[in-house]
């Protein structure tokens, strides 16, 4: 699955929109999948997780916890806080993604060099499933292309 969220993110780019991508999957199930959609919008919390959690909330709302805790979302680019507690509030509990941030060192979202790993553990539903650096540098070098077209 992170080969189509990486093609997808590949297509956003070629169409001039931002190369973040998300696929959320249920068993063998496609549930959702988009890209970044922030700048096209104007919205800021239009990230890819956050669009397709949008894309599939009546569905996530008819399912019990037990089945939301089969949901793997794979993403292009390492959640930010926002969608990682949006992620969890969700109830899905693992998530992999490709690039990390680019320097290649884990995600700081807050100043003092919190981690994307150590707000994982403080989350209130308990700490999702992180695979990180799938494919990292196929998803590196999407975000250098995005860089580029910047």
């Amino acid at each position: 699955m992170i080969d189509r969220v990486l093609e997808l993110a590949r297509s956003a780019i070629a169409q001039g929109k931002a190369g973040v991508a998300a696929l959320m999957l249920w068993r063998d199930e496609i549930l959702a999948f988009d890209h970044n959609q922030a700048v096209d919008t104007g919205d800021l919390t239009a990230h890819a997780e956050m669009v397709v959690l949008r894309q599939a909330s009546s569905r996530l709302s008819q399912m019990s916890d037990a089945e939301k805790a089969e949901i793997t979302l794979y993403v292009t680019l390492e959640p930010c806080l926002m969608c990682l507690s949006a992620i969890s509030f969700a109830g899905i509990k693992r998530v992999v993604y490709s690039a990390l941030n680019r320097d290649g060192k884990p995600e700081i979202w807050i100043s003092d060099g919190i981690t994307t790993e150590e707000i994982n553990e403080t989350l209130v539903r308990g700490p999702l499933e992180l695979v990180p650096g799938v494919k990292r540098e196929e998803g590196q070098a999407i975000l250098d292309m995005m860089g580029k077209k910047a």
